[in-house]
């Protein structure tokens, strides 16, 4: 063999080194490229899991929010059934407004607004909170009523919010440009998160409509949401990595759950190098498309434990919309990456060792024989696919030798590295494992929470309704188990065959997917082949990029709820037809005495209709008004009930009533009062027979009285005639025999007239006293007067009254009874006689008569007037009652106005009383004259 040149040695020798130094780097190269591609899939899974994390916990808040959301809807069901209970619909009273200080809820202005009034059957809804209270008794939470006012705006007219000043939150109102109002005003529902009174609440309404089908109204019901908060220590034992932890804000930068900062704002925090991450995620996070997870990377230094060097970090966040959530996971990177940069380090440092070598190799190569070269040539190819057990033999000590046992080491370096990374593949594999072990778990979790709703049906579907999750109340609702329509049965078996043959299903889906969701109240079907009315509410399932990949039906079963209707009305309509049946009022109010119910025999009683009366206080159908209903009220409040409580009613007309009542206060479940209720006996008709009955005794007794009097009189005028007639005739003779220019002619004179003046008194007294029946004749009135005062004449100069007489001459007739005429006359003398009794100014009785008209027909007229004391102003309208009388006792009976009142109305005239306390009083009688007959 020969022996090659050193020249040609040396061409040899860089050649096998040029060689080795190709196949090398290959190598290095591929390693370094395999190496990088799995620290990229390594990096993806680290993301992908704060991803899947992220969307686990949007995941539990969305079952959360379904399940309260079906809550908002059940209790908005309840409030529109209890208000348009019995088919009523709501009455609007133009007539009747009210006027609201409104105060606009988005920007706190206030202007004067003008409401008609409200009503649905016998329930006021303006102003008035029994249906709202009503409804938050049946199933709590916020309950409002809106009226549609001037300017598209709802006002807040009833509602159940109470506010920090213990005040309702009536007088807001909802303004046009409000996603609310314009919903409602095009006749849509709408359901959102509402601030209301210091807490968050889930509310749904719904347009009221009129009789036309305008929307004239909306109906709201409001749940809080303080069952989202539940999930706050869920939220909170979630660690990522060895510092990382998930924590949840609002768009506002408020920290809703946080493991150290709960409740802060953090919306102007910054990171190391001045950057407001804060404010950049939450701007971010609410344009992110469904099912799409935002990133975000910044430097952070945290000073508190000691740092002096920032480090990167890395969230990953979603948007939760309806709770206005935004919902964060991060950790270092370092933390996560840790693994990953090992590799990189360890590639690194195989790379430098690798061209360490080869730049060796290649020097010492130089030097060597091309043999050796090729055998090491051969052994690296063999490397190159893998075989890492390859060695190089070494034949000798020389610079070729040392490259094989440089080389040899080089492999097993290489074999040490890739075993090592073998190991941490596996380790991660094994953190792999264990993370979803965890995303089971929280499957397992939120499978838990579907299977604990055992009073509602909750069923996932499929696009074509095939069951593709059933939980525990589906089983119990409807009898199927999970195993026998899992997969296999489509919900149209749950509904029974007219609602199949309607395709009720396909009309929900599409309700779902065009409005979001879908509930209606149906008949379901069960295993049994039992059906069962049932509330239904369908919702839709989005994929990431937005397609309809399936459904959510909840059901819940309404047989009690409807039973407990039914019974309900069933009671009410027992009890009101036994109310409506009384003969008795019977009356309900408030504790602000506003009317509450009242039936038929109360509406005629009043003689106003009862839509009138209610709402209105009670106090109005009293005559003594707010005072009788505050004395009645203290008087149940002291003694819980009155019984034969005597009250002077009023009538619409303005008649006065005398009613019985037997008064109690009513008190609900917990024995708190809620108001009063009444049973009125009207005993006007009763009282005024009794006082009939008392004036027919006191006339009977006044008679018998005056029939004694008459027989008194007629035998004292008897024995004073038979003296008298005695005097006349000696008076007679005196004169016959008396003389021309006798002294005592005069005095005799004065003593015939004194015996004709007696004469004419008792033969007055004697026709006073004939006890005979009212005889009507033509006569002249003045001469009743001037009888009365003939008789009455010298009591009143006795009593320093001075008479004033202007009695009109040729005055027409009347037809009248003289004595009964002449006893009317004699009362109102006697009664100006004692008005004057006690006074110390002149006294004055001034009589006089004249022909006058009084209602378009000729009359006389007679005036008693005096100048007494007077009658006090509320009294005017008593003193023509029997038995009513101003006097002392023992002086008056009070019949004698009576008295004369009944004798002039029976003689077709009218008796008029003017008066004024301190001035005197005035007294008319007015009588027709004879019409006088042409022909």
């Amino acid at each position: 063999m020969a022996i090659p040149t050193f020249s040609n040695l040396k061409i040899r020798t860089k050649l096998i080194s040029v060689t080795l130094f190709l196949v090398l780097l290959p190598l290095v190269c591929v390693a370094y490229l395999a190496i990088d591609r799995f620290g990229k899939a390594l990096r993806q899974a680290a993301e992908e899991d704060l991803e899947h994390l992220v969307m686990n916990v949007y995941a539990m808040c969305q079952v959360q929010h379904e399940m309260l959301l079906m809550k908002v809807y059940s209790n908005l069901t309840v409030a529109r059934e209890t208000l348009f209970r019995d088919g009523l619909e709501i009455e609007i009273l133009p007539g009747e407004e009210m006027v609201f200080d409104a105060v606009n809820e988005l920007t706190n202005e206030r202007y004067s607004a003008n409401a008609s009034m409200w009503k649905i059957g016998d329930i006021w809804l303006s102003r008035d909170n029994q249906f709202v209270d009503e409804v938050q008794r049946l199933v709590g939470g916020i309950c409002t009523v809106f009226q549609r006012i001037e300017g598209d705006r709802l006002l807040r007219v009833s509602t159940n919010a109470v506010g920090k000043d213990s005040q309702r939150d009536i007088g807001t109102f909802i303004p046009p440009e409000s996603p609310v109002a314009q919903a409602i005003l095009n006749g849509r529902s709408y359901s959102g998160r509402a601030h209301i009174l210091d807490d968050w609440h889930l509310m749904a309404y719904e347009p009221i409509k009129g009789h036309k089908g305008e929307v004239i109204g909306a109906l709201s019901v409001g749940v809080k949401e303080e069952s989202s908060f539940s999930l706050g220590d869920e939220i909170k034992r979630i660690k990522v990595g060895k510092t990382g932890y998930v924590y949840v804000m609002d768009s506002r930068g408020n920290l809703k759950i946080h493991p150290a900062r709960e409740g802060e704002n953090v919306m102007d925090s910054r990171d190391s190098a001045g950057f407001e991450y804060i404010r950049s995620m939450t701007e971010r996070a609410v344009t992110l498309k469904e099912g799409e997870v935002g990133t975000i990377r910044y430097p952070w230094l945290n000073p508190e434990l000691g740092e002096k060097k920032s480090r990167e970090k890395i969230n990953k966040y979603r948007y939760f919309d309806p709770w206005d959530w935004i919902i964060v996971a991060g950790t270092y990177e370092e933390e996560i990456y840790q693994s990953l940069h090992e590799t990189e380090r360890f590639i690194l440092m195989v790379v430098i060792v690798g061209l360490g070598l080869v730049f060796f190799l290649t020097v010492a190569l130089s030097k060597v024989l091309t043999g050796p070269i090729q055998e090491l040539t051969e052994v690296t190819s063999r490397m190159a696919d893998g075989d890492l057990s390859q060695r190089v033999e070494v034949r000798s000590g020389d610079e070729i030798g040392i490259l094989g046992e440089s080389f040899n080491k080089m492999i097993t370096q290489i074999q040490t590295y890739t075993t090592s990374l073998e190991k941490m593949v596996e380790e991660r594999t094994r953190d792999l494992k264990e993370s979803r072990e965890k995303h089971r778990e929280l499957s397992r979790f939120l499978n838990s929470i579907l299977d604990s709703a055992t009073e509602y049906a909750i069923m996932a579907l499929d696009v074509h309704g095939k069951i593709i999750e059933y939980n525990r109340g589906a089983e119990i609702l409807f009898g199927w188990k999970k195993e026998e329509v899992l997969n296999k049965a489509n919900v149209n078996i749950t509904d029974i065959q007219e609602n199949r043959d309607r395709g009720i299903q396909k009309e929900m889906s599409r309700r779902a997917i065009t409005e979001g969701v879908c509930e209606l109240e149906m008949d379901r079907l069960r295993k049994n082949g039992n059906t069962f009315p049932a509330l239904t509410i369908v919702t839709a399932n989005r994929g990431p990029s937005g397609e309809i990949i399936g459904f959510v039906e909840i059901v819940r079963d309404l047989t009690r709820r409807r039973h407990l209707e039914k019974e309900l009305r069933e009671t009410k309509e027992f009890l009101e037809n036994i109310m409506e049946s009384s003969v008795d009022g019977v009356v309900t109010t408030d504790l602000k005495g506003k009317v509450t119910y009242l039936n038929r025999a109360m509406e005629d009683m009043v003689k106003t209709p009862r839509e009138e009366i209610l709402g209105k206080h009670i106090s109005l159908y009293y005559v003594k008004g707010i005072q009788e209903a505050r004395k009645i009220m203290a008087l149940l409040r002291e003694k819980e009930r009155a019984e034969n409580y005597e009250i002077e009613g009023i009538r619409r007309d303005g008649q006065k009533l005398a009613i019985w009542c037997s008064l109690f206060l009513v008190r609900d479940q917990e024995e708190q009062i809620i108001g009063t209720a009444g049973i009125f006996k009207d005993v006007t008709e009763q009282k005024r027979l009794e006082a009939e009955l008392k004036a027919a005794q006191a006339h009977l007794v006044e008679a018998s009285k005056m029939r004694a009097l008459g027989e008194l009189v007629a035998g004292v005028a008897h024995e004073l005639n038979n003296p008298l007639m005695a005097s006349q005739t000696i008076l007679h003779v005196i004169f016959k025999n008396l003389h021309d220019n006798c002294p005592n002619q005069d005095r005799l004179e004065l003593v015939r007239k004194c015996n004709d003046r007696i004469e004419k008194i008792v033969e007055h007294l004697r026709e006073f006293s004939r006890q005979t029946k009212p005889h009507l004749e033509p006569l002249d009135v003045n001469q009743a007067v001037r009888d009365a005062l003939l008789i009455t004449g010298q009591q009143l100069l006795d009593h320093n009254i001075m008479i004033v007489r202007n009695l009109t001459e040729d005055l027409p007739e009347v037809m009248g009874d003289s004595n009964q005429l002449e006893q009317v006359f004699l009362n109102l003398i006697s009664n100006a006689r004692d008005a004057m009794e006690t006074i110390e100014s002149p006294k004055e009785l001034i009589v006089h008569s004249i022909q006058t008209e009084d209602l378009g027909s000729p009359s006389v007229l007679v005036s008693v007037k005096d100048t007494g004391v007077g009658i006090p102003e509320e009294d005017l309208d008593k003193v023509l009652e029997p038995f009513f009388t101003t006097k002392s006792v023992g002086k008056g009976t009070g019949l004698g106005l009576s008295l004369c009142f009944g004798i002039v109305e029976a003689h077709g005239g009218r008796l008029e009383i003017k008066s004024q306390p301190g001035k005197g009083t005035e007294v008319r009688v007015l009588l027709p004259v004879i019409e006088k007959k042409i022909g």
